[in-house]
């Protein structure tokens, strides 16, 4: 199935990171296990500890920007319909925003209503908006019906 977007390239500042990093990263850890020198030994574990922060960093970097690459994709090429607040549940926050879990109810103009979860973050501001049996405006993926992602606009992002 084609959504129409070639996939995009991986970014040069990012990939010249990674790659002068695990350089560092494998050169101080050699270094820290030929040395007889505790300094140089510790410095070989803050390397690997700096290289492991590293990968994890990389990893959520990767795994946001494919939650937002599927959102945006949902928001192009699926159909808006209007969905009945069941539940939610707090998942995180920070000062300015909540990570919220939501069950809706989607109410389609032709069939059945059914139900669905999903996750947005939303701003600590919009949260009044949200709340059980209020009925808003969703964004159900053409392709598989159980996605579905919050009208932007209620969450003012």
């Amino acid at each position: 199935m084609d959504t129409g977007s070639a996939p995009k390239p991986p970014n040069l500042l990012v990939m010249l990171l990674i790659g002068v990093g695990s350089i560092a990263v494998f050169a101080v850890v050699a270094m820290g296990v030929m040395s007889d020198d505790p300094d140089v030994r510790g410095g070989s574990i803050f390397g690997l500890i700096a290289a492991l922060a590293l990968v994890v960093v990389v990893l959520a970097v990767r795994r946001a920007r494919a939650r937002r690459e599927e959102r945006d994709r949902v928001l192009d090429a699926g159909t808006m319909h209007r969905a009945r607040i069941v539940s939610v549940r707090t998942e995180g926050a920070n000062e300015l925003r909540t990570r919220v879990g939501f069950e809706l109810e989607v109410l389609p103009e032709v069939g059945e209503p059914y139900r669905v979860f999903c996750s947005e973050s939303v701003p600590n501001l919009a949260i009044p908006r949200i709340q059980p049996d209020a009925v808003i405006d969703v964004w159900v993926d053409a392709e598989d019906r159980q996605r579905v992602v919050i009208d932007p606009e209620l969450l003012g992002s």
